[in-house]
C-alpha cells in the first residue's frame, strides 16, 4: 500500500508539472541547475507519438514495479515480461501485474554461462532500488545476497517473435554490458532501449558508464536518442545518473533526419 501511495504521489507531481508547462512555467527544485530534469512519461509519451508502438516491453531489474506501472499505461498493447531478482520486491510485483499481459521473472540477468549473481548493498529486506552485482571476487559485504541468474537470451527469447517491435528497459545498475552480452541473439529484434546510465565510475568499483555503454550499442547498430532523466551529485551539481533512450538504426524513429 505504502508504494501504491509513493506512485500515485509521483503521478500527481508529474501531471502537474504538466499543466505548469503547458502554461509556460517551469516547476523544479530551486536550488537545481535547469538542465537537470525527471521526464519518463513525457520521452516514453513522445515515442508513441511519434509512431513506436512496441509490442513487447522486457523491464530487466523492475524492482517494485514503478517504471512498468507507468510504461503499462503509455503502451496498453505492449506484453511486459518483468524481471526482478529480489524477493523482497515479489508481493508488491504480484499485486500489481497480474498474466496474462505480465509476466514476471525471479531472477537476475546477465552475461551466458553465469548460474548465480552476489548483488551488493542487498537492503535487509531485499528490495534495494541500488543493489548492484558485484564482480567475480570481492566486493562482498553484509548486506550482500546471491541470487540465481540466467541471460535474456535464454529468459525471453523463445517468446518474442521476429516481427515484434521490442523495448527493452534496464535499471541494473551499470551491469548494462554483461546483460546485453547475454542478448546477443535478441538484440537484433529490439527497437528501443531504455538504460539507467552513470556518467562516470562511482566509488570507482567498475562497471559500465554512460560512455561504455554508448560505443558498446553504436558498434551493434544502435543510435543515441534521447534522455528521460539527468541528476546531477548533490554536493556539486556534477552531472551523476541519467536514464538514456537508444534506437536500432533503420527502425521508423530514425527516418526524419531533418534538422527542423
Amino acid at each position: 500500500m505504502f508504494d501504491a501511495l509513493i506512485y500515485d504521489v509521483l503521478m500527481l507531481c508529474s501531471l502537474a508539472k504538466r499543466f505548469f508547462r503547458a502554461l509556460g512555467l517551469r516547476v523544479g527544485w530551486a536550488s537545481r541547475p535547469e538542465n537537470r530534469f525527471d521526464a519518463m512519461g513525457e520521452a516514453l509519451g513522445n515515442l508513441v507519438h511519434l509512431g513506436f508502438v512496441p509490442a513487447v516491453v522486457i523491464d530487466g531489474g523492475a524492482n517494485v514495479g514503478q517504471w512498468s506501472t507507468l510504461a503499462s499505461g503509455i503502451f496498453p498493447g505492449a506484453r511486459f515480461h518483468v524481471i526482478e531478482p529480489q524477493p523482497g520486491c515479489w508481493p508488491a510485483l504480484e499485486a500489481r501485474f497480474t498474466s496474462p499481459r505480465f509476466s514476471i521473472h525471479r531472477t537476475a540477468i546477465t552475461s551466458p554461462n553465469v548460474a548465480e549473481v552476489r548483488m551488493i548493498s542487498a537492503a535487509t529486506d531485499q528490495r534495494n532500488t541500488g543493489a548492484w552485482v558485484a564482480p567475480a571476487t570481492g566486493f562482498a559485504d553484509e548486506l550482500s545476497a546471491i541470487y540465481p541468474s540466467t541471460t535474456l537470451d535464454d529468459l525471453v527469447g523463445p517468446a518474442i517473435a521476429a516481427g515484434d517491435r521490442v523495448l527493452l528497459k534496464l535499471d541494473v545498475e551499470r551491469h548494462e554490458i554483461s546483460v546485453l552480452d547475454g542478448a546477443a541473439a535478441l538484440l537484433p529484434r529490439i527497437e528501443v532501449i531504455v538504460s539507467e546510465v552513470s556518467f562516470f565510475d562511482i566509488h570507482r568499483i567498475g562497471g559500465t558508464t554512460f560512455t561504455g555503454l554508448l560505443n558498446y550499442l553504436d558498434a551493434r547498430g544502435f543510435d543515441l536518442y534521447d534522455f528521460a532523466a539527468l541528476a546531477p551529485r548533490p554536493r556539486d551539481n556534477r552531472l551523476r545518473m541519467g536514464d538514456a533512450i537508444f534506437v536500432r538504426r533503420g527502425t521508423p524513429l530514425l527516418e526524419d533526419a531533418n534538422w527542423e
